[in-house]
């Protein structure tokens, strides 16, 4: 095997390089740092509620996470507990929301994306409960979203005064928690 010492390959023509052929393997060795291949899931976020927090019932309530983990943009607000797509950060987004409710027995909760102010799904999450007094609802999913949208958690239940978990006792939300990142394209 022959060695080749260069310090920059580029194309003869055009701005396409092709490295081997169909069939080959290209292997890179362990120690060798990559730049410029493939990308990191940023921006991110992961914040959760840190304090029991009660809602109404029977309408699809904006859920508070007014503590964050990580949150590599600064975009999420943990005053208005939603998360805003930075500028230059359109794309699809991976979501993943938990909700842990004190809950009685025959009740049931929904879990929803809204985007702008408008529902944007639920995603098959309705969790009914008639023995422990607790539900916990999660909702995942992708969404499509363009600079400026701004993207909150939002549940609808029936239980007269349900309280979603906020319980100290649990680092960085482990039941409340609402987390996403952009997905490399």
């Amino acid at each position: 095997m022959a060695t080749l010492f260069v310090d920059k390959i580029d194309p003869q023509s055009g701005t396409s390089l092709e490295i081997g052929s169909s069939g080959d393997t290209i292997t890179i060795p362990s120690g060798v740092t990559q730049t410029g291949v493939g990308g990191t899931n940023t921006p991110n976020f992961r914040a959760y509620n840190n304090a029991p927090f009660s809602f109404s019932s029977s309408v699809a309530t904006k859920m508070r996470f007014n503590a964050e983990a990580f949150d590599t943009a600064s975009a999420f607000d943990t005053s208005d507990y939603d998360f805003t797509v930075p500028s230059g950060e359109g794309g699809k987004y991976f979501l993943n929301a938990s909700l842990r409710i004190a809950a009685g027995t025959n009740c049931y909760a929904a879990g929803y994306f809204f985007v702008n102010g408008g529902e944007y799904m639920l995603l098959a999450n309705e969790v009914r409960d008639d023995y422990s007094g607790e539900l916990i609802v999660n909702v995942t999913g992708t969404a499509n979203l363009s600079a400026g949208d701004i993207v909150d958690v939002r549940c609808n239940s029936n239980i007269g005064s349900p309280s979603m978990d906020g319980s100290s006792s649990y680092a960085q939300g482990r039941y409340s928690f609402f987390e996403g990142y952009k997905i490399i394209e």
